[in-house]
């Protein structure tokens, strides 16, 4: 008989079991989901889950989770796994749309590799300990305070424009000015058809000062019982505008109220049609789009703003009951 294991010839020692990389990888996905939830509720109960803060603190507090929790090792490509995965999730789980998600993630991936680059320096050069991460948040602050007070936001006005130039008279233009657009016969292409609410139907009243244009637009596709619906809703919403200027080569609208998802992301103030006649019976149109970027960081969603909205500025153009 034996008394004890060490004196037995067949007994193995119990080996304390170390977690492999994969293992440690869905670890801090489950982890850092869970923390981008947590950060995403507070921001959005708190209004700014439009500013620099939402942008900016996501992605930073996924990379910290994963540099602080993964093993040592090739830190980048582990967080860049982590935020695919979490920007997928978000569609499934939160109902964030596809537009979305295309839009944020090159601003995700962006700042999660520099924190978790930067984080990562930092334990090595303090031998591995995290005290020392300390110094990010003054980073992190600065990264991340655009939008949130007023000393920390960037000037958001913006106004793009757009030009067509019609087989049409001045005549011809100021009648289509005031018709409805035909939506119908245009299809949204290039980056206006990645997802963006659609207009289904412009209802008129004409273009003499106090007439109203309201444009309705489509709500989301209904998604599978599994997956969360969509932040936007399925119901149809509307874009209210009032004309208030006009004259025989010129209308001024302004927005008077605005149901749309777009409300989100800028806001609406003033749309200006300009037309002039270039002989040969044909007009040149303008249509200019004045609005308040409501995204930040500024120098990231500015640039992508004013390309989506110059589009959106074609789109119109292209919808008037012209032939160009």
């Amino acid at each position: 008989m034996t008394g004890t294991g060490g004196s037995d010839p067949d007994f193995v020692p119990l080996q304390p079991h170390r977690p492999n990389r994969q293992q440690w990888v869905l670890a801090a996905i489950v982890v850092a989901f869970a923390a981008a939830v947590i950060v995403r509720k507070i921001l959005q109960e708190t209004g700014q889950d439009q500013t620099a803060a939402f942008y900016v603190g996501i992605p930073a507090v996924l990379a910290i989770v994963v540099v602080l929790s993964a093993p040592w090792g090739n830190v980048i490509g582990t967080t860049v796994k982590v935020v695919t995965v979490c920007l997928l999730l978000s569609m499934i789980v939160l109902g964030e749309g596809f537009i979305c998600v295309i839009f944020a993630a090159p601003l995700f991936y962006s700042v999660a590799i520099l924190v978790a680059a930067v984080v990562a320096y930092v334990r090595r050069q303090a031998g591995g300990g995290t005290l020392q991460v300390a110094v990010l948040p003054v980073l992190l602050l600065v990264m991340a305070s655009e939008g949130v007070l007023p000393a920390t936001t960037l000037p958001s006005d913006s106004t793009v424009s757009s030009t067509r130039v019609f087989d049409a008279s001045s005549a011809d233009v100021a009648r289509a000015v005031g018709s409805p657009l035909r939506f119908h016969d245009v299809e949204p292409s290039g980056i206006l058809s990645w997802g963006f609410p659609e207009p289904m139907h412009d209802e008129v009243e004409g273009s003499r000062v106090g007439d109203r244009r309201v444009i309705e637009f489509a709500g989301a596709h209904h998604r599978p019982a599994l997956l969360s619906t969509h932040h936007w809703g399925e119901q149809s919403s509307e874009l209210t505008l009032e004309v208030v200027e006009q004259d025989a080569t010129s209308v001024r609208l302004r927005v008077v109220s605005d149901t749309t998802p777009l409300a989100s992301w800028l806001t609406w103030k003033t749309v200006d049609i300009d037309w002039a006649e270039q002989g040969d019976g044909r007009t040149a149109v303008t249509w200019t789009l004045n609005f308040d970027r409501e995204l930040a960081p500024a120098w990231y969603f500015g640039p992508i703003e004013s390309v989506v909205a110059e589009r959106a500025a074609g789109y119109l153009l292209d919808s008037l009951d012209l032939q160009a």
